[in-house]
């Protein structure tokens, strides 16, 4: 009888282990589907990165999400994505504020 050779393990990545080009895939996804229509649902990011799992999915999405690189409303929407420069402006710089929310912000630091 013939013995089977073992072949070694191959060494297992953690699940919540990301990439950086497994990040540029998910942006770019989203920035792909702005380009026709606005920005996706979360709920659509599955059939928009087929090669991903929802698992890992999620992570990217946490990531960018602490990061400050994408922002998602309450709805489920991503509503603004941080462009490729580095020294782009965030949402909160470019919103236009009205002078009276600046002031009750203004009241509420105090």
């Amino acid at each position: 009888m013939k013995r089977r050779r073992n072949k070694p393990d191959r060494k297992a990545r953690p699940r919540n282990e990301i990439t950086e080009q497994e990040v540029e895939t998910f942006l770019s996804a989203i920035r792909n589907f702005g380009n026709n229509s606005g920005y996706p649902k979360l709920r659509d990011l599955r059939t928009l990165l087929p090669s991903m799992d929802p698992y890992k999915i999620n992570v990217v999405l946490k990531y960018l999400e602490r990061s400050k690189a994408i922002i998602v409303d309450n709805d489920g929407y991503i509503v603004w994505i941080r462009g490729d420069a580095l020294d782009q402006l965030t949402l909160g710089d470019v919103a236009n504020i009205s002078d009276d929310l600046k002031e009750f912000l203004g009241k509420k630091k105090k």
